[in-house]
């Protein structure tokens, strides 16, 4: 019995003993946390030194800091708080899940690589992406981390405690932003954190996003789920606020978080269409009022881990270029002005641009035709072997008259009653592959110009007229030859008719004009016309000899 009284006594001396640099050991934790083991029948202090402590022998600080009196006794159910920097762990590393674009990984002993899919990710790594760079990165916990573009992060703790069931993790964010889905583990408490020059978090499981911004030496975070406890580096833990989901914060340097601030609210996504069919593609989106910016991206996946573009900007206007073919997924969230950014909108498009359509050259856009059938032309598109050519009545091509995907020049010739027509031209490939119509040209078709009537001649005169539209103005020629290379006359005219002298040989003569309408555009000229006049009988210096009635006189031949 006195023995045991003095077992008993020796094993309360050693928790006293203990006691004295409990609250420095747990202060040399750095976060202050702590697991919470609820207690099960046999549980002692010192069975749960051995199993969870680094040194088994430090359990009197567990029952100074739970005021335990008994280590061997410990009530059923009851609650143990066990500092985190006294139990034992494992360091374990993540891995890298995608990679788009320029990314490096730097391990805290080694030298610096290109980041790749399945590159193994040990604490103290630090993960660095350029202009165009995104890395997304599961750490053992299950947490995934997606990095942005133009960022610098640091793992610096993975920790596994394996026998109390819950991982560890800290994160530094060196600059850029990061977006965090931080996983609850079951079987124990998961903790994660991340340090920036000016914020501390710290995080329960939860869906967040932050970002550290240099120039303004500012952090900002978050939350679209769960809670976030944010806190500034210089002033005590016990002064974090938590953030809730809805809600965002900022830290300056050296100062304590700001009041939480409602997320703006996510713009209108739904009038993106469907279907984009050229190579830059435009988004436009209406305004979300308190918005100070926009930032879009588009991915090819939805968990946007291969983010293909990204745009900011002041305005809901986006273009993105240089994106192949693909079935994409759009998401854009609005800024306030405190640089916070509210919750995505999404939306799915399909990008099918290519073959490019040929760039259209004749008719010009809304020009006019005076002909019975118009000449269309377009440029040759180097990956088309043959083209698909539609005209309609509309804008919609909803009224076609006419449809022919089995062209293989650049030009055709379609012959069409007067009206006002549409155009447009798509490319195919080789192997049957259409790509997008080209914009429509609008052309109108109109009467060419009728013919002169047959000229009346008289001793003196020639005279020529012919039908006309209001307003018009004309180039009236005469020539001697049927290429108009010799022209006897070339006048402008107001009127549709014109009175010439008579030429004093005789022979085939040939007229043509063009009319001009009153809105300018020039017609072409009309098919030549012949006119034969006699000749006349010439005397030896060429003068046509005249009948006694003052007439020429004329030559049969």
């Amino acid at each position: 019995m006195l023995h045991a009284k003095r077992s008993a006594r020796a094993i309360m001396l050693a928790c006293s003993a203990g006691l004295g640099g409990a609250h420095h050991q747990v202060s040399a934790a750095g976060d202050g946390s702590f697991y919470r083991h609820q207690a099960r029948p046999g549980d002692t202090l010192i069975g749960l030194g051995q199993a969870l402590l680094v040194r088994p022998a430090d359990w009197p600080q567990v029952a100074r800091l739970n005021r335990i009196n008994n280590p061997r006794r410990i009530p059923i159910g009851s609650t143990i708080r066990i500092p985190v920097a006294l139990m034992k762990s494992k360091s374990v590393q993540g891995a890298v899940l995608a990679v788009v674009g320029e990314a490096t990984l730097a391990p805290a002993r080694g030298k610096t690589t290109p980041a790749q899919i399945g590159a193994a990710i040990p604490p103290g790594t630090e993960i660095k992406t350029g202009a165009n760079g995104y890395v997304t990165v599961q750490l053992a916990d299950g947490s995934v981390l997606r990095v942005q573009s133009a960022t610098t992060a640091q793992v610096e703790r993975s920790n596994h405690y394996e026998s109390a069931g819950f991982f560890a993790s800290t994160l530094r964010l060196i600059q850029g932003r990061l977006e965090a889905l931080v996983a609850h583990m079951t079987g124990g408490e998961p903790r994660f954190e991340v340090k920036t020059p000016q914020a501390l978090l710290g995080v329960r499981g939860t869906d967040f996003r932050i970002s550290v911004d240099e120039a303004q030496q500012v952090t900002r975070s978050e939350v679209l789920n769960g809670a976030v406890s944010v806190g500034g580096t210089s002033g005590p833990r016990q002064t974090a606020r938590w953030l809730a989901a809805g809600f965002g914060t900022q830290v300056n340097q050296g100062q304590r978080a700001g009041a939480p601030v409602k997320l703006p609210p996510g713009p209108d996504l739904s009038a993106v269409p469907a279907l984009h069919e050229r190579i830059l593609v435009r988004i436009n989106l209406p305004p979300v009022p308190g918005a100070a910016l926009y930032r879009a991206q588009v991915a090819d996946d939805e968990a946007f881990r291969h983010v293909q573009g990204e745009v900011t900007s002041p305005t809901p206007e986006f273009r993105f270029a240089n994106l192949p073919d693909a079935h994409y997924h759009l998401r854009v969230r609005v800024a306030n002005e405190q640089g916070i950014e509210g919750p995505d909108a999404f939306r799915q498009f399909h990008l099918k641009a290519r073959p490019e359509p040929p760039i259209a050259s004749l008719p010009p856009p809304g020009g006019k035709v005076r002909a019975t059938a118009v000449a269309l032309a377009w440029a040759e598109q180097p990956d088309a072997s043959r083209y698909h050519l539609q005209i309609a009545q509309d804008a919609s091509f909803a009224r076609l008259l006419h449809d022919n995907g089995f062209i293989q020049t650049t030009r055709q010739e379609v012959p069409l009653p007067v009206g006002d027509y549409v155009w447009r031209v798509a490319s195919i490939r080789p192997d049957g592959d259409q790509g997008p119509f080209g914009d429509p040209q609008s052309f109108q078709l109109r009467p060419p110009p009728p013919q002169p009537e047959p000229p009346k001649v008289d001793e003196q005169f020639l005279h020529f007229n012919w039908s006309a539209e209001p307003g018009q103005t004309f180039e009236f020629q005469l020539a001697s030859d049927e290429a108009f290379q010799h022209l006897l006359l070339a006048q402008a005219l107001t009127e549709p008719a014109i009175k010439v002298d008579r030429p004093d040989q005789g022979g085939r003569l040939f007229i043509r004009y063009k009319a001009i309408d009153a809105d300018g555009f020039i017609g072409p000229f009309t098919a030549p016309q012949v006119v034969s006049l006699p000749r006349c009988v010439q005397d030896g210096s060429g003068e046509c000899l005249r009948t006694g009635h003052g007439g020429r006189a004329t030559s049969p031949w």
